[in-house]
């Protein structure tokens, strides 16, 4: 009886927190705290919910000068729930001497807790007029166990 009982209640718990998976909002605020780091805060919506700490390691493929200059990252997103390790490249599109458009695609690389697979793509801003610069940045797309 104490058996059947476990296993009751292990199927009651599997049924009343399924692992969630599908399309997610991942929205950054963030500042550089280096030529090529950055460091903020995250809020995600959709499929899994969760807040937290980011930082962001970044590798530009040619000068600020450029009208558009293409972008790899490395993001590490820090929740309640687990961490994401996210790579992925966009491009920075100059809209005057001191703001910028973002857009790009992003995957997940690894992962902790709930979050396993995902990609999708990100757009956003950037501020070079500000001290320190700031960025923010939509990450839109799906993320599975």
């Amino acid at each position: 009886m104490t058996i059947s009982i476990f296993a009751a209640a292990a199927a009651c718990d599997s049924a009343v927190d399924p692992a969630p998976s599908g399309d997610v909002s991942i929205v950054i605020q963030q500042a550089l705290t280096g030529q090529t780091t950055s460091a903020g805060t995250f809020s995600m919506t959709g499929a899994f919910s969760d807040e937290g700490q980011t930082t962001e390691e970044l590798t530009f493929g040619g000068p600020l000068t450029q009208p558009v200059v293409p972008v790899t990252f490395r993001r590490v997103i820090t929740g309640k729930r687990g961490t994401l390790t996210i790579t992925g490249a966009a491009t920075l599109t100059w809209n005057s001497q001191t703001t910028a458009a973002l857009q790009g695609t992003w995957r997940v690389e690894s992962a902790t807790g709930p979050y396993a697979k995902g990609n999708g793509t990100l757009t956003g801003s950037a501020n070079f007029a500000a001290t320190p610069p700031t960025a923010a940045i939509t990450y839109t797309g799906v993320i599975n166990k």
